[in-house]
């Protein structure tokens, strides 16, 4: 998949966190990335601070999107709130997380 390496980079932000420290964002985000391959589902569970590969039992902010959006976003081409507007990004769940996760990256 083209986006790999921006899942590597949120892997990597994600694993720097200090669990003991204050945070911004607490909840879990299932990413649903459409490739050339097929839907590819990551889970992005920032209470428990890890990354993987699947389906979240109930996350709370669902986000869909294309892979070159997904690179697009994740590499600051395109700024989230442009994304959704443009109906490149689309989410479900809590607003306010969401949000929360687009001021915080």
């Amino acid at each position: 998949m083209k986006c790999d390496a921006v899942i590597e980079k949120i892997k990597a932000r994600v694993a720097a966190i200090d669990p003991n420290g204050p945070r911004k964002v607490l909840g879990v985000f299932q990413l649903n990335i459409e490739a050339a391959d097929g839907v590819h589902e990551i889970i992005v569970d920032l209470k428990a601070l890890k990354v993987s590969d699947g389906k979240a039992g109930s996350p709370d902010v669902v986000i869909n999107l294309k892979d070159e959006d997904f690179i697009a976003v994740g590499t600051k081409q395109i700024p989230v709130k442009d994304a959704v507007a443009q109906g490149k990004v689309t989410m479900t769940g809590d607003q306010n997380l969401f949000q929360a996760l687009v001021d915080a990256i």
